[in-house]
């Protein structure tokens, strides 16, 4: 359950930054992806983006260096969800919803190293919570 948790977040942060490059669609991909990398962008620094990175540190009990890895595993995300929306950030949405609705379905769907960093990111998790 906490995976799935994990994944969720990851993409609630994504497309809140997807959606504020949306009017830019040439750069939308690349701008998401350095906001998510270096948390140092316009939209980081909104309401949104700021409820986004209290919700990943929340994922990640705390840990800044998990975060950063939920966000560089986000980043990665990125250009999947866009290709499979066509850069449609309407679509995005409804693939996000979908993915809310089954986690699991859409955490199988992705590449097998994604898969892996983060299920490596949540044992983190796991065992920094169990050595609490």
């Amino acid at each position: 359950m906490f995976k799935a948790n994990l994944f969720i977040t990851l993409l609630v942060a994504g497309i809140t930054f997807q959606n504020v490059y949306a009017d830019n669609a040439g750069s939308a991909l690349q701008k998401t992806q350095g906001c998510l990398k270096n948390q140092y962008c316009d939209s980081a620094m909104t309401a949104a983006g700021k409820l986004a990175d209290q919700k990943a540190l929340e994922a990640v009990a705390g840990n800044s260096g998990n975060r950063q890895d939920l966000y560089n595993i986000a980043a990665e995300i990125m250009p999947i969800l866009t290709q499979q929306a066509a850069e449609d950030p309407a679509k995005m949405q409804e693939i996000l919803f979908k993915a809310q609705a089954d986690p699991v379905k859409f955490l199988n769907s992705l590449p097998p190293d994604i898969q892996a960093k983060i299920k490596k990111v949540a044992n983190a998790v796991d065992k920094n919570q169990a050595s609490r």
